[in-house]
């Protein structure tokens, strides 16, 4: 729903004026208030995006109503509406920046409706660089804001480490951060027709040349946000071949030559081949030894493709190759997978043990949909992800690779948004004891429902994304927040629920120094105690800072809250470190519990593990059951908790509660 427009004067016969002139005008919502102090109100529940205010009202003035406004609801655009006489009142208050205009009583309908109208674009600005501020201070992305014409407003702190010097363009566009400027390209990518925009830039420090990747990440009516990202597979120039016959050209030729393909209606395949490891290889080797494995590998391309095939050295270690008349992928894959029997026939003997290998993509013009430069930073971006994963093998474009990049930064907009727009919402998994076989507590589950083309995305995709830019501080705040509000709800009802288990985000505890205060304060203002809390952490963040997080664990012991690890098992594995940390029990990862029964040697490890954590005093929770079998064995082996769809799925509130009655309470009777 829209916000609406607040009407606030004392009398009524003006507010109903008013609002017949407004829907007239075919603004849709809008409230009314006879005072100050029912305007506040109203705001403490419902969006609102202009304030129209009389001056003087009896309890509370005008003045006193925007003072508190601007306090809690910054956001608001605010126009005062009042008679002549209080002119000079109000204009303090447009000094202040309380309101923006002043309009007369009796009003001009026209000029009523235009300054509401230019209130409300204020007021999307407002909330559009306030999103913005978030993505900028929260992420850990490197981001670039530019205005509609390509020029930097400004950045971001991982920006500026990526980029040094980059707050010598502000002001300036994009496009002359880079030292070979393609006018059409930028054109191209600010007119949303490509999705990347590739930038070449020596370092002035060390003469390096590095190409950077610059992709859409956020964009509204007002301003984009662009992700920076180096591209891992740029080198220096010195590798770079300065000759190989007719054979190698430079890259704006290769673009004219796939131009030309298209021009005459001529079928081509692009190719990305690389050398893996290449920057550890030179790192290792001297420049000399590194340069022949880039003249090799082009020798070998060469002598597989012949004359009629164009090549471009892309980076050091990578080259394109431009293959008119396309072949089949069977044709093309025995061709890459010659070419990389041929490289590893040809190294040196004294470097075979160095395990040099190949990796590369490929793409079909037209198949593929995509052509020349887009088709290019399409492969450049499948070529990243297979050095990233460290794969070594020959593919064919991944469409649906770039789909996923994309998605995720739509999503990570879109997550700014959620919590206001309430799209989270809670779920409770029942905790059993395994000696009563009754409930005694829940883990607090989220759930995103992303209403206008996601529909329900899964915890495994957004979490992590959050996580990297930085909207899991504000969805840890909302967990723990709607959490408690609903413990007091059921402690209400008389329901002994138990503990509630909360999953504690590393980034929360890193970057949050605030948020055991607002735990606090959350817990005080619900009347509940610690002692219905547990907080769970993973195994992998405990032990990247196993120091500052004993500091962690001991301060909120020392206030009631039991701590937890959760996903033991998957990670390192170890019980001796628990020994350090001053914890309350271990969550064993549902992947040591899935192959359980057909396992002895998970068994036997499950068996010790439970051992060990009993003679530290350690309660265990089996994660993950499934099965009457499964639960059998974690019983017959120990374990005293256990939570899984062998019980119960996650389930909301009004779901656990009634779970909870027929599990604790009809189940006595």
């Amino acid at each position: 729903m829209e916000p609406s427009i607040l009407l606030v004067d004392d009398e009524e016969n003006v507010l109903r004026s008013l609002k017949r002139v407004l829907k007239r005008a075919g603004f849709k919502q809008v409230a009314l208030a006879t005072s100050g102090q029912e305007a506040l109100a109203y705001l403490k529940v419902h969006d609102v995006s202009v304030i129209i205010t009389d001056y003087r009202m009896p309890k509370m003035t005008g003045a006193d109503l925007l003072r508190e406004v601007k306090i809690h609801w910054p956001e608001i655009i605010n126009i005062v509406l009042s008679g002549h006489s209080d002119f000079n009142s109000v204009v303090e208050l447009l000094n202040q920046g309380l309101a923006i205009k002043f309009l007369q009583k009796p009003w001009n309908e026209n000029e009523l409706i235009t300054t509401i109208q230019q209130a409300q674009q204020l007021y999307c600005k407002r909330i559009a660089q306030h999103e913005r501020d978030q993505l900028l201070l929260g992420s850990v992305t490197a981001l670039i804001e530019i205005d509609e014409n390509g020029k930097i407003n400004r950045f971001n702190a991982p920006a500026q480490s990526l980029f040094s010097g980059l707050y010598s363009f502000v002001d300036d566009y994009i496009i002359n951060i880079d030292a070979q400027p393609n006018k059409d390209d930028l054109t191209a990518f600010l007119s949303n027709k490509t999705n990347m925009l590739f930038i070449a830039r020596k370092c002035a420090e060390s003469e390096k040349e590095y190409e950077f990747i610059l992709e859409r990440y956020w964009s509204d009516d007002f301003c984009q946000l662009l992700k920076l990202s180096v591209n891992p597979s740029k080198s220096s120039d010195k590798f770079l071949i300065e000759s190989f016959g007719d054979f190698l050209i430079k890259e704006p030729a290769f673009y004219q030559q796939l131009n030309e393909y298209e021009g005459e209606n001529t079928s081509y395949t692009v190719i990305f081949i690389g050398i893996a490891k290449f920057e550890l290889i030179a790192d290792l080797l001297d420049y000399q030894s590194a340069y022949e494995f880039t003249h090799l590998l082009a020798k070998v391309l060469h002598n597989t493709f012949g004359e009629k095939v164009k090549m471009c050295q892309k980076h050091s270690n990578q080259f394109m190759l431009s293959v008119p008349h396309a072949s089949n992928d069977a044709t093309l894959l025995a061709a890459l997978n010659k070419t990389m029997s041929l490289f590893s026939d040809a190294i040196p003997q004294r470097y075979k043990g160095m395990s040099l290998e190949l990796y590369g993509v490929y793409g079909i013009f037209p198949d593929d949909v995509l052509s020349g430069k887009e088709l290019i930073n399409h492969l450049s971006l499948n070529m990243n992800y297979l050095a990233k994963k460290q794969q070594r093998f020959f593919t064919r474009f991944d469409a649906e690779l770039v789909n996923d990049y994309r998605k995720n930064f739509e999503l990570s907009r879109l997550l700014f948004k959620a919590i206001d727009n309430e799209e989270f919402s809670l779920c409770f998994q029942p905790k059993i004891d395994l000696k009563t076989h009754k409930v005694s507590g829940a883990e607090v589950l989220i759930r995103w429902y992303e209403p206008t083309k996601y529909g329900w995305v899964s915890p495994a995709l957004f979490i992590p994304i959050s996580e990297c830019d930085g909207q899991i501080i504000a969805i840890s705040r909302f967990v723990i927040s709607q959490s408690f509000k609903q413990l007091k709800q059921w402690n209400m009802q008389k329901v002994e629920v138990g503990k509630l288990a909360i999953n504690l985000s590393a980034r929360q505890i890193k970057e949050d120094p605030e948020w055991i205060d607002f735990m606090l304060e959350s817990l005080n203002e619900n009347n509940l105690s610690a002692s219905n809390i547990q907080f769970e952490l993973t195994e992998t963040y405990l032990m990247d800072d196993l120091t500052k997080c004993q500091l962690q664990i001991t301060r909120l012991r020392s206030l009631g809250f039991e701590v937890q690890i959760d996903d033991f098992g998957i990670g390192y594995s170890s019980l001796a470190y628990l020994s350090k940390l001053s914890i309350d029990g271990i969550k064993l990862d549902k992947e040591l519990i899935s192959g359980l029964d057909s396992s002895l040697e998970m068994q036997s490890m499950i068996r010790n593990i439970v051992r060990m954590s009993h003679d530290l005093n350690l309660k265990v929770i089996a994660e993950g059951v499934e099965t009457a079998h499964e639960c059998k064995l974690v019983e017959r082996l120990g374990c005293d908790y256990i939570q899984g769809f062998y019980f119960s799925r996650p389930l909301p509130a009004d779901e656990f509660y009634d779970y909870l009655i027929n599990t604790n309470v009809c189940g006595d009777e």
